[in-house]
């Protein structure tokens, strides 16, 4: 019976905005849909989507296309059929081998896509299904796609963290406008542009990024955006961001500082967590703005 709501309650309850569950509601996000409903279907989706980064992450270190050819075992070089490529279950049925050669997948492959998939539902679930969830599910797919390219040793190309922030933001201003929430998308273009300088100043001082610890800077238009559009709702969720990066980011620092004091000593302590906590924090950068993203997201929830 209305469009807007003179406070900040929707007749579900408390949300981020003055939406009426009217043109998309923030709990409903679809009209007439309970939100569980909206974010199982998101799952979902992130399953899809994480199929789709692990082609990515994949083939882009290789300087291969990520449409062209097919899926294909990287072993025996076959195309896979379309039943071997449904996200996790084709790997459970497979028992983790190839149809052909039987040589091993790797299970980082169902992990990324659960992941993705969990991603995507806390992303929907922290939005209450609104439009707004599919711009930020780009963004944490982006920041999946870098995170794994760069913890793999390589640096990610700026067209990966570019394009999946240009496609996050359009989506975050086309959902904004319909939903008139237009200090988000205010608030997201200040993020990214803030970002967007900060990242120039980084290419003028390292334009080769030969420094390890500047991989993961193809990530902060991302974070611009996600970190300014939260800003909006709930503005200790940036605040929260933020400290959590710094501290996140420090205490990676102080991993690899224990490392060069002590050369070896994880690595022959017999402990396989070892070589996790060593490649995670080889990258302070990315790992920081990932748990300020996660900590942003749950505060602004």
């Amino acid at each position: 019976p209305y469009r807007i709501s003179p406070y900040r309650i929707s007749p579900y309850r408390i949300s981020p905005y003055r939406i009426s569950p009217y043109r998309g509601s923030p709990v409903t996000g679809l009209r007439g849909e309970p939100e569980w409903f909206v974010i199982a279907v998101a799952a979902l989706f992130g399953l899809g989507v994480g199929s789709f980064l692990n082609v990515v992450v994949y083939r882009v270190p290789l300087g291969l296309s990520v449409s062209k050819p097919r899926s294909f075992c990287p072993t025996c070089d076959r195309q896979l059929s379309w039943w071997e490529n449904v996200p996790v279950a084709s790997w459970l049925a497979l028992r983790g081998k190839c149809h052909t050669c039987h040589e091993p997948i790797s299970a980082r492959y169902p992990l990324v896509e659960g992941a993705t998939a969990a991603v995507f539902a806390l992303v929907t679930w922290a939005w209450h299904g609104s439009l707004l969830s599919g711009g930020y599910c780009v963004l944490g797919a982006t920041v999946i796609a870098v995170s794994l390219i760069e913890l793999g040793g390589p640096r990610a190309p700026l067209s990966v963290g570019a394009t999946g922030a240009a496609l996050g933001q359009t989506l975050i201003i086309g959902a904004a406008m319909w939903l008139d929430a237009w200090s988000v998308l205010v608030w997201s273009l200040v993020g990214l542009v803030v970002a967007t300088v900060t990242l120039a100043v980084l290419r003028s001082r390292d334009p080769d990024c030969r420094d390890p610890r500047g991989h993961g800077r193809t990530l902060l238009a991302t974070a611009g955006c996600w970190l300014g559009g939260l800003g909006a709702v709930a503005v200790a969720a940036t605040v929260a961001g933020l400290v959590a990066w710094i501290l996140t980011a420090f205490a990676c620092l102080v991993v690899l500082w224990n490392r060069r004091r002590r050369p070896l000593a994880m690595e022959s302590s017999g402990r396989s967590w070892g070589r996790w906590v060593l490649a995670i924090a080889s990258v302070p950068l990315v790992t920081g703005l990932a748990v300020a993203m996660a900590v942003s997201l749950a505060v602004a929830r």
